[in-house]
């Protein structure tokens, strides 16, 4: 049985933004599982508390733990990391938004700067202050963080996402590389009848969110125009995406994705049957790390990253930037701002890049030199993928909207229709439109699964 929870969130139509913010987190909270009515604890004042995603390379959060124990001991300011599972935290930041109560340092997602800007400290001198002393800022930093003339947070990294290849796979099947996504459709046929099927997810994920919408801009789909809000997504382009998803669905993936999470592809490779998924390099990294071996061989060995397939509208990489903000109702402003100052640092940020291992891409220009870059062949792509890379909202700036979309998986939803027949591609499109004109005129309905 489904429970309907209307929640109407926008100034648009009357609500103020705290409002807004309640509504979210009630409709958040209902489809995690999570109880937004229990108050986050307050800050202590003079003890920063940060609150980031459980990263998937659990080396790169040993490593800020370390850096937070070192600045401790060293400024005398007690600084404890919170880990949570990223799809919680769009309900953890709303909740504390309402309450405005809970962390010092929260990470934010692509449009919470622009959702979140009444709550969120200036942080201009800090940006401005990194900018100057590490070679600069790439412009989606800019893009993102600053809001009315300030910057609204720190662009942290961004996490983009190439092909992961098994190269012996695709010599099996008398195949070299993927270049074009018609590529990707002859190959992975050929692969799915030898028993290794593509492993690309369909169901409610962050990485179905970058699939998707990648195969829709590659096509010359659109979820909005360049203005930002004029929902667009009924077009000959989106319908040639959805066309393209049902045939790669029936022949070449493996039907089991429209359920997937975000760590099914990653198991899905590492068991062996997978062949080609779209991911960060985590699977690279986990299979190194832990010597899994497929047969006689490390299945490290066997993998490696391509650039995103090229479609009729060109080649695009979807990355999820990750951003850190102050909360306006921290009692430690100037201590976050310091140790954040201190984590960016040259030898510490540089320390940190290399425990994730090639997984995050910094914003800043100083850390692209950075060894793990060259350390391993397998990372070659990074060199090449902020070139082509785009971000939730595109071609229109990321907005409250656009991360609402996300949160609620709309574009994955209509892929997963059409591709499984649920619905057919123009009632597809016509149900996305719909719930895209909901959002952006600021009333959304969300289901609660019971």
């Amino acid at each position: 049985m489904k429970k309907e929870v209307k929640a109407p969130i926008s100034p648009n139509t009357g609500f103020s933004r705290r409002q807004f913010l309640q509504a979210s987190a009630v409709t958040l909270a209902s489809l995690y599982g999570l109880s937004y009515l229990s108050p986050p604890k307050a800050q202590a004042a003079g003890e920063v508390k940060s609150l980031t995603w459980a990263h998937f390379i659990t080396a790169s959060d040993d490593e800020l733990k370390k850096q937070a124990a070192a600045f401790s001991k060293e400024k005398g300011i007690k600084v404890e990391i919170d880990l949570l599972a990223h799809l919680q935290l769009p309900a953890k930041k709303a909740s504390e938004a309402y309450a405005k109560s809970g962390h010092d340092i929260v990470q934010f997602d692509t449009g919470d700067p622009e959702l979140f800007k009444d709550l969120l400290a200036d942080v201009s001198d800090l940006a401005e202050e990194l900018g100057k002393n590490h070679g600069g800022w790439h412009d989606l930093a800019r893009d993102l963080c600053i809001k009315d003339g300030k910057w609204k947070g720190i662009l942290w990294y961004h996490v983009p996402f190439p092909l992961v290849v098994r190269t012996d796979l695709l010599q099996k099947v008398g195949e070299a590389k993927i270049d074009t996504y018609d590529d990707l459709l002859r190959i992975g046929k050929k692969l799915k009848d030898i028993g290794h099927p593509i492993g690309f997810q369909l169901g409610h994920s962050s990485d179905a969110n970058a699939i998707c919408n990648m195969v829709l801009w590659s096509f010359g789909g659109k979820m909005v125009a360049e203005d930002s809000k004029t929902v667009a997504i009924d077009s000959a382009e989106t319908a040639r995406a959805l066309e393209y998803m049902k045939k790669l669905y029936v022949d070449a993936l493996d039907p089991e994705v429209v359920s997937w999470d975000d760590a099914s592809n990653n198991r899905y490779i590492l068991s062996g049957k997978g062949s080609i998924a779209y991911n960060p390099v985590s699977i690279y990294w986990v299979a190194k790390v832990k010597k899994i071996m497929l047969e006689d061989k490390p299945i490290a060995d066997l993998l490696d990253h391509f650039l995103p397939a090229q479609g009729p509208a060109g080649r695009f990489n979807f990355s999820y930037p990750l951003i850190l903000g102050i909360w306006t109702f921290s009692k430690n402003i100037t201590e976050a701002k310091e140790f954040l100052r201190y984590h960016f640092s040259s030898e510490n940020f540089n320390k940190w890049l290399i425990a994730a291992d090639g997984y995050n891409i910094p914003m800043l220009k100083e850390f692209e030199k950075n060894p793990v870059w060259e350390s391993d062949p397998k990372y070659k792509f990074a060199r090449d993928i902020g070139k082509i890379t785009k971000v939730q909202g595109w071609p229109g700036k990321p907005t409250q909207y656009s991360q609402i979309v996300a949160d609620l998986y709309i574009i994955p939803d209509m892929f997963a229709a059409a591709a499984t027949g649920q619905k057919s591609v123009p009632e597809a499109i016509k149900w996305a439109e719909s719930e895209l004109k909901l959002i952006y005129a600021g009333q959304k309905k969300a289901e609660e699964k019971k």
